[in-house]
């Protein structure tokens, strides 16, 4: 496992300083330089295609027409613009054969650059170990899973091995306990029915003292139904007593309290007894002194208007005040002669 890992890690080494290496192309008579890095990889190779312009007054190649052994890769492609000014183009190896086959492959780009024209570069790319295609991926993954499926389900059977030998081993340990405890067994059947005889023996005896304990308990039934009853009836007459007690409370208070309200009722009925009385007195008086000085006010009109015929009188106002207990009202009469 060791020599194989150490070989591989060889094989991996070799192919990065491979990978390192850079090929240059210049198309014939063009101011642009092309490089390819690397050279040779495998299938997770990204290939770099770089192009760099000698000439100022030439433009590069800022888009590009790719193929890879005459099968169109990418058309118009639009280049990556680096900070030394080249253009760059990333691409992968194919997993379609014969594409993918283990060699060489040219790579071709066209373009048209700025105040120069078409321009065509040819690279070849070496595919150093096999590519493999979708289909092989897709089945590379199910033989994977497969691989690890049956990894565990070896692991799960040997332990089932394992767990079964130990079973194996207790079960015969068992066995043996199994045989011992059976001598046993009829060691102590023969102990039981020595002792089985001996208890129906007992169980005689317990029957006769069963029905004394019943005759007994029937006695202590009755005792103990005839103490609740006479407890149920202390404690209720205990209950009667305490309610009547509160009751006799409550209408002792209740008396209390009227008695107060009938005695606060009798004074404040004599107290308006006498306001009513004097109240009614003083409005018998106003109303009486008003009617006497509005006849003395009329006959005295009366008389004058006799008196002097031509004179006439152009208002003739009475007041009239009627008082009572609360308000005033003013009663106006005009009169004309």
């Amino acid at each position: 496992m060791n020599k194989s890992f150490k070989s591989l890690m060889a094989i991996f080494v070799l192919i990065s300083l491979i990978g390192l290496t850079a090929m240059q192309a210049r198309a014939q008579g063009s101011p642009i330089v092309a490089e390819i890095l690397p050279s040779q990889g495998t299938a997770t190779t990204i290939i770099l295609v770089r192009f760099t312009t000698t000439n100022a007054s030439v433009g590069n190649v800022q888009t590009a027409d790719i193929f890879w052994d005459d099968t169109t890769v990418a058309l118009n492609q639009q280049g990556v613009l680096g900070a030394d000014g080249s253009y760059n183009y990333n691409l992968t190896v194919p997993t379609e054969p014969p594409l993918s086959n283990v060699g060489n492959h040219t790579i071709r780009v066209d373009s048209s650059v700025f105040n120069y024209g078409p321009v065509s570069f040819n690279f070849t790319f070496t595919i150093t170990e096999f590519v493999p295609s979708p289909e092989y991926t897709a089945l590379n993954a199910t033989y994977n899973s497969l691989l690890t499926n049956y990894t565990n389900l070896l692991a799960n059977y040997t332990q089932l091995l394992i767990n079964f030998n130990e079973t194996s081993t207790a079960y015969a340990n068992l066995l043996s306990q199994a045989n011992q405890l059976n001598l046993s067994y009829n060691t102590l059947l023969a102990n039981y029915n020595s002792l089985v005889a001996n208890y129906n023996s007992l169980v005689a005896n317990y029957n006769s003292q069963e029905t004394n304990y019943n005759s007994l308990h029937a006695t202590f039934n009755a005792l103990l139904t005839n103490y609740t009853s006479l407890q149920n009836s202390f404690q209720s007459l205990d209950s009667n007593y305490n309610g009547l007690t509160q009751y006799y409370n409550a209408l002792n208070t209740s008396y209390n309290a009227l008695n107060i309200s009938y005695t606060s009722l009798t004074a404040n009925f004599d107290t308006a007894r006498g306001q009513l009385a004097l109240s009614t007195n003083i409005n018998f008086i106003l109303i009486a002194s008003t009617i006497i000085l509005a006849a003395i006010t009329i006959y005295l009109s009366t008389k004058n208007a006799r008196a002097s015929p031509r004179v006439s009188m152009k208002t003739l106002r009475t007041n009239l005040h009627f008082f009572d207990d609360s308000s005033c009202v003013t009663i106006s009469e005009r009169s004309s002669f």
